[in-house]
């Protein structure tokens, strides 16, 4: 598929038009393929004032977008064998052995625990079928949690703290899975997951701006946090962007934490695009990134997910209405989406509503990018909708 410049500009006024009716205070999107970026836009203000028009290279926090980046790590060590895929990671991170699995509650409120028959894999932690969940999509972790048994998101390293939901392998449901993968990478690799990143992925790239560290020179280009508050969008009283030294960080969350750009974050998915390389570099072998579009999930599925915790989330259904499975490092579309995307396609998203996907059918990818809870924001989906819309020429 050819994405022309009459599409592009269709885009592009998707993005100012989200901006102009107030639905968001900042849009921003990027279009590539193979051969590179084909547009990059910004529209809004990068502060509540209204001052400051963003621009293009500004700085967000793309959370489980990060996720992509500790799978390819995680496959870099599988392709130089330290890392084999189906081994219980109890192997590697004995703190894994012994796991126990939350099966519910009894009359009097006491958690229900039967033990795990086994670690999960390092596929299944990439997988979201390690039986590893999130307390803002699971009502028993929630509930946990309230108890004081348990930390949830933003508890650093305490999140990691957790029982299974669910016997590995038996069901999938997304989680913390690749925190703990994150914890493997740094054992393998004898690096911190920040240094890993920037040795082996970030530098090759020339990806200057993604770190879990936005330094003070930078802070200047971060986006504001934006909640929308009974409709209306306010500055978030939490998760704003600050300043970090560098080496400073106690805990590096594999499944978020990262700050990127689109730039940075465009040139990661051209190399999928191209079969693992960048230039000269190779990131990942051709047939490890051909995995990545792989069904790794089986029979299981993936359906829509009621939230939990409404300030951070609304219901959502990545799939968009369209059957799911998982690959590595992001969600498939098996039969394509009724927005465009082809069958075989890939895509995955941030909590603060910043969404990609890749689709190797038409040689294109595509990113959006706004900063505001909660996720699958109401607003942000439907601009989303209407970007990808254009761009694949549904509605001309």
């Amino acid at each position: 598929m050819s994405v022309n410049e009459i599409r592009l500009t269709a885009a592009q006024a998707v993005l100012q038009t989200a901006v102009d009716r107030g639905d968001l205070r900042v849009a921003l999107g990027m279009v590539g393929d193979s051969s590179g970026i084909l547009m990059t836009h910004a529209s809004g203000h990068s502060d509540t004032s209204a001052n400051e028009s963003v621009e293009p290279d500004a700085i967000f926090a793309i959370a489980s977008m990060t996720k992509l980046v500790t799978t390819i790590a995680a496959l870099q060590l599988v392709e130089e064998a330290k890392l084999d895929l189906n081994e219980p990671v109890d192997a590697y991170l004995p703190q894994l052995a012994g796991l126990a699995v939350l099966e519910g509650f009894d009359d009097g409120g006491a958690p229900i625990f039967v033990d795990a028959h086994r670690a999960p894999t390092a596929r299944e932690l990439i997988t979201h079928t390690s039986g590893f969940v999130y307390n803002i999509w699971n009502e028993n972790a929630l509930i946990l949690e309230s108890k004081g048994l348990s930390s949830g998101v933003g508890s650093g390293a305490k999140m990691l703290d957790a029982p299974l939901a669910f016997q590995p392998g038996t069901a999938w449901e997304y989680g913390i899975g690749i925190d703990w993968l994150g914890l493997l990478i740094e054992k393998i690799s004898g690096k911190r997951l920040e240094r890993y990143f920037q040795d082996h992925i970030f530098g090759p790239l020339g990806m200057i701006d993604s770190t879990f560290e936005l330094q003070e020179a930078k802070i200047n280009r971060a986006l504001v946090m934006m909640m929308r508050v009974n409709g209306e969008l306010v500055e978030s009283s939490a998760m704003q962007p600050e300043a970090t030294d560098p080496g400073s960080m106690e805990f590096y969350g594999g499944g978020g934490g990262l700050f990127s750009t689109l730039k940075d974050y465009g040139v990661l998915l051209t190399v999928l695009l191209n079969d693992g390389r960048h230039g000269d570099t190779m990131l990942l072998r051709k047939e490890t990134v051909d995995s990545m579009f792989e069904n790794h999930i089986g029979v299981l599925d993936i359906t829509p997910v009621d939230a939990q915790i409404a300030p951070l989330s609304n219901n959502l259904d990545m799939g968009f209405g369209s059957p799911a499975k998982w690959g590595l490092g992001f969600l498939l579309h098996p039969q394509g989406t009724e927005n465009g995307r082809s069958p075989g396609s890939a895509s995955w998203a941030g909590l603060f509503n910043s969404y990609f996907w890749i689709d190797r059918e038409n040689d294109l990818f595509g990113v959006f990018a706004t900063q505001v809870l909660p996720f699958m924001d109401t607003e942000s989906v439907a601009a989303l909708t209407a970007f990808e819309r254009a761009l694949y020429g549904i509605g001309d």
